[in-house]
């Protein structure tokens, strides 16, 4: 099975930037939201956002004439370290596109992949951009274990609404109770792999999120639905208003003695398509860019 590359040659004069999707997804995240598969390829895209015609940054980018690429990676629950080697296949074959490096975007698990890539690997990679990354883990998988007993309460709460939304619910509980997300723990072997030293001449930027309402019926959300049963002191960051987005607290998000790092009113998988998350993502991709030439910062 050969990987689905979607690859914009845009301009050789900037850098390449390379799109890196989250575990469960694909490479239609970033370059054709509307045929993207969520929560294992399971579910539209839809049930996560509302949002008719989203586009990503790889759209914003590739309009301002940047070579861009995205790959969907061959096992998306798989473990990082086959996907990394999947990165260092897809650097080989482009990075002669570009005369001036790579940039690497990577969204969820994805940013580990570039964090480990750039540790792994030689490569020009001239800037690292990490949006909604668990750098510290994430305790979800660890407290669905004790949201498990509520199952047949949150069954009742939902029995009324839309059945796909309802799927989905039920899908992310099942997502984080998985295996293959025990690598996003906390103290994980994967987390205690990676190291914080620098590469010079590269510059680091972390995103974060922090509207935990990961799908929404109305007035109803997950986790919305769940502060019903759980005491609001008993939800983990991940999950509480201004402190996480659905999946990883806004803390988990900063990159490790990263340049800058932002964060923004949108859930984890919405960080992808919020406009000013985007509007930020260019901004710091110009200025990655002007800075290899010495040419200060962006008038734009």
């Amino acid at each position: 099975m050969k990987n689905e590359i979607f690859y914009f040659e845009g301009d050789r004069a900037k850098p390449l930037v390379i799109f890196i999707h989250g575990m469960g997804m694909d490479a239609n995240m970033w370059a054709k939201p509307a045929l993207a598969r969520v929560l294992g390829g399971k579910y539209p895209l839809s049930v996560l956002i509302e949002d008719k015609e989203p586009k990503s940054s790889f759209h914003d980018l590739k309009a301002k004439g940047y070579p861009v690429v995205a790959w969907s990676q061959k096992r998306p629950a798989g473990p990082v370290c086959v996907a990394v080697e999947e990165l260092s296949e897809i650097v080989a074959g482009y990075e002669s596109k570009s005369d001036t490096g790579i940039i690497l975007v990577g969204h969820s698990r994805g940013g580990l992949i570039a964090r480990l890539f750039s540790q792994e690997h030689n490569a020009t990679v001239r800037g690292i951009i990490t949006i909604g990354t668990p750098h510290k883990g994430s305790s979800m998988a660890k407290w669905v274990i004790y949201v498990s007993p509520i199952t047949t309460a949150l069954k009742t709460l939902m029995a009324r609404n839309d059945e796909e939304v309802k799927s989905a619910m039920h899908r992310i509980l099942d997502f984080l109770s998985g295996d293959e997300i025990k690598e996003m723990l906390p103290g994980s072997n994967l987390l205690k792999s990676l190291s914080d030293k620098r590469t010079p001449g590269t510059r680091i930027v972390s995103i974060g999120g922090t509207d935990p309402a990961l799908v929404k019926i109305g007035k109803t959300s997950l986790p919305g639905i769940l502060s019903v049963i759980v005491p609001d002191k008993m939800l983990p960051d991940e999950m509480q208003k201004g402190k996480g987005d659905g999946l990883v607290s806004a803390e988990s998000a900063v990159y490790p003695g990263c340049d800058e790092h932002r964060n923004f009113d949108a859930h984890h998988v919405g960080l992808i398509f919020d406009r000013e998350s985007r509007e930020y993502i260019v901004d710091v991709v110009i200025t990655m860019y002007l800075q290899q030439w010495g040419l200060g910062r962006s008038p734009e």
